[in-house]
């Protein structure tokens, strides 16, 4: 049998099928492959093709013509491809596929494919690869957990069970799907709805925590398919893969660039570290301007036209400025300003009269400027609406068409939209243009490109779009577009006003290198886990809702606005306030939250923007961070009876239940903590150690400073000890920082 090893994997294969047959973690004998019949006998490649009838058709590689093997590499080669299903028609596409083990001191292998279309009448539109199905790590496949990049992250308990569960199954966008082989399979496309190209499955069974990564190292950042797979509770195992939407038309060959599949010790941050030390190969990080980077708050208006119903006027933005200013936010974001409104005959972005005229638009953001503040606009990029009077005309040309030559439609409350695709050059033109006379026009000095990181990528098969390679026609190019549009958006608006800015909703590693901002959000009954994008790239700034949510239940409203509250302070993100139509009567006390919350953001403010975050690194909670208390009194007024029906604990409330902490790494080996203590629990304490073995002297002296909710404060002196580290107390206020810092920096 087929063998590959280095001193941490080693992996076989059927040398007459090509199968995996065994993938285990030399270091603790672990046989990862635990279900071996979930690879159904077929190598791990699966190939999707149009037929001559525009059918698509998918295929496996057939019988195994020829294996060569080393200790540290394997290629399999197949001369045909055989149909998944209804029969074993074989097809002339021959596909060599290899693995090879990286040097013995690496845990990694090194996984490509490459296929030879020698058929007159399929065109090969997908290749998935590489397809591991049947893995299970641990012991218990309920203390498995999966980090998966859905927008800023999921960290998905148990994803054998949460993956096939009624919540997962339901969701409107990123739902998992059983298919016909009775496989759950969950796929989103980067770059949008999926935010990198990597994911991580780990587990601290037995109190060793050790995982398998896998990563698409793909520098041509064609659309790709980031999917995870289960055969559910019934055969607890999972899969992990990836799709490439590109075009292996008849005569014709194709090669991938390289997959990554390595096993490591330790939870999810190696993943994020390994990804992130290919990429940067690939992508700049961003320089945050300080008028920028120690901003904490910036308030958002979307209730100026919504509904078709007029709520406020042009006239009105230099009050609602006003109305920011009181908190301490000098960042307007101004949406629903355009004809006829919020999600209403895009992309017509230009004045809606009944909101004014244009002078008094223009007006409006100059008295903000004239004040020193920031003004930014929003526009979609993504969507046209099917009942603007120019769709026919254009908005049918720019639409994303797929393999069938159908318009993509969606819907947003009671309007439909087709999608557009952002490799026609004149939809992005025109794009670029209402970005760049909005900055010119209207003084906006930041553009919000709306759903650009957030909704679903398509790949479009409109041959007279200009989404080409070599000059052929190439369906997988969606990000290239939207990677083109921000560029020359962020040009243009630059040479407008040199302070200008952008932001996207959601994210991409790609897009974010061009940003200020991200607004990172998932949905309520997600496995949200921002730190997974945070993590990777602590340079990219993420700005997370802290409105109260609109939820009936009040005592439900308040447990989602302290959980919001908690997460984006501890995350450094700046937050994302709408104090016009968000805060109601009854919201008071949550007002008041937030207005302390932010004086203490804006104090930390200084130190995050110098700091570069590492979640809990070199940071331990010595007496555990849990509450014996009820969470509920928290988010009640004092000892009010409770009349809630809700199920506390089906909801993701762990930020107002536990002790929280993240830690930022200061210039010249400083500290930056930031904690939640929702329940204000006593008695409990962090110790911080050093991240490198020379940072901190044994017996030195560091200046503490801490900062609480409410503006208590106090400095002294702290002494590093025998283990390189220091103990401090949690405070018992609900938010708060601490900064250690040596001595120099006095």
């Amino acid at each position: 049998m087929p063998t590959l090893r280095n001193a941490r994997i080693s992996i076989s294969i059927d040398e007459s099928t090509g199968a995996l047959t065994s993938l285990r973690d030399l270091k603790f004998g672990d046989e990862l492959l635990q279900h071996a019949g979930a690879v159904d006998g077929r190598a791990p490649v699966r190939i999707v093709c149009l037929d001559s009838t525009g059918n698509r058709v998918e295929f496996a590689p057939a019988s195994v013509t020829s294996v060569s093997s080393t200790d540290t590499r394997l290629q399999v080669e197949h001369g045909t491809c055989r149909a998944t299903s209804g029969g074993n028609h074989e097809v002339s596409i021959a596909c060599t596929w290899s693995i090879e083990a990286a040097p013995p001191a690496t845990s990694e292998s090194v996984w490509r494919v490459r296929l030879e279309n020698r058929t007159d009448d399929l065109n090969v539109i997908e290749v998935m690869f590489p397809v591991l199905r049947g893995i299970a790590i641990g012991g218990r496949c309920e203390n498995s957990v999966l980090v998966f990049p859905h927008h800023a992250g999921e960290r998905i308990k148990d994803p054998v069970r949460a993956m096939t569960s009624k919540r997962y199954m339901e969701f409107w966008r990123g739902a998992t799907v059983r298919e016909a082989n009775g496989v759950y399979a969950r796929e989103m496309n980067y770059c949008g709805l999926a935010s990198m190209m990597w994911m991580d499955l780990y587990t601290e069974d037995e109190g060793t925590a050790r995982g398998i990564y896998t990563g698409s190292h793909d520098p041509t950042f064609v659309l790709t398919g980031i999917r995870s797979e289960t055969g559910g509770p019934e055969s607890p195992w999972m899969g992990l893969a990836f799709r490439k939407h590109v075009p292996v038309r008849p005569g014709c060959a194709w090669e991938s660039s390289p997959y990554s599949v390595a096993l490591h010790d330790g939870d999810w941050r190696w993943g994020a570290l390994h990804y992130r030390s290919w990429i940067l190969h690939h992508i700049e990080m961003p320089v945050t301007p300080e008028h920028l980077a120690y901003d904490s708050a910036l308030c958002p208006r979307y209730d100026l036209k919504n509904g078709g119903v007029v709520l406020h006027k042009y006239s009105e933005i230099p009050e609602m400025f006003d109305q920011a200013l009181q908190e301490g936010i000098d960042h307007l974001f101004i949406s629903a300003w355009n004809r006829s409104g919020f999600d209403t005959d895009y992309p017509e972005y230009v004045p809606d009269m009944e909101l004014g005229s244009s002078w008094e638009l223009a007006e409006g953001c100059r008295s903000i400027r004239q004040r020193n503040g920031k003004c930014s606009f929003y526009i979609n990029v993504r969507l046209f609406d099917l009942e603007s009077d120019y769709y026919e005309r254009l908005g049918k040309h720019w639409a994303l068409k797929d393999y069938r030559g159908d318009i993509y439609r969606e819907s947003y409350g009671p309007r439909s939209f087709a999608v557009l695709c952002p490799g026609s050059s004149q939809w992005r033109k025109w794009a670029v243009d209402t970005a760049s006379w909005m900055s010119k026009a209207f003084g906006a000095q930041g553009i919000y490109l709306d759903q650009l990181g957030s909704a679903d990528p398509f790949p479009c098969y409109d041959e007279s779009h200009s989404h080409t390679v070599g000059g052929g026609h190439h369906h997988g190019l969606y990000n290239h577009g939207y990677l083109k549009m921000i560029r020359e958006v962020r040009d243009r608006i630059s040479e407008i006003d040199p302070h200008s800015f952008m932001m996207i909703e959601n994210c991409g590693d790609i897009y974010s290198q061009y940003l200020y901002a991200n607004l990172t959000w998932n949905g309520a009954a997600y496995d949200e886990f921002f730190d997974m994008y945070k993590y990777t790239f602590p340079e990219f700034i993420q700005i997370n809702m802290v409105n109260p949510r609109r939820v009936d239940d009040p005592d439900e409203r308040g447990a989602w606005f302290y959980r919001d509250m908690s997460r984006a302070f501890v995350l450094g993100s700046v937050f994302w306030s709408e104090l016009g139509d968000r805060f109601e009567k009854g919201d008071e006390r949550l007002l008041d939250y937030f207005r302390t919350a932010l004086r203490l953001r804006r104090q930390a403010a200084p130190f995050i923007a110098r700091g570069v975050y590492r979640y809990t690194d070199g940071m331990d909670f010595i007496d555990d961070n849990s509450s014996e208390r009820s969470p509920e009194p928290f988010w009640r007024d004092g000892a009010k009876p409770a009349t809630s029906e809700v199920d506390w604990a089906a909801l993701p409330f762990s930020e107002v239940t536990q002790i929280t902490a993240s830690r930022w790494e200061l210039p010249r080996d400083g500290a930056l903590i930031l904690m939640s203590n929702p329940q204000q629990v006593e008695g409990k304490h962090i110790r911080v150690r050093a991240l490198g073995s020379e940072q901190w002297r044994m017996e030195s002296e560091m200046l503490l400073l801490q900062r609480e909710l409410g503006g208590a404060g106090r400095d002294r002196d702290i002494t590093v000890d025998g283990d390189y580290g220091a103990v401090l107390k949690i405070p018992k206020a609900r938010l708060s920082f601490a900064a250690l810092l040596p001595k120099v920096e006095r």
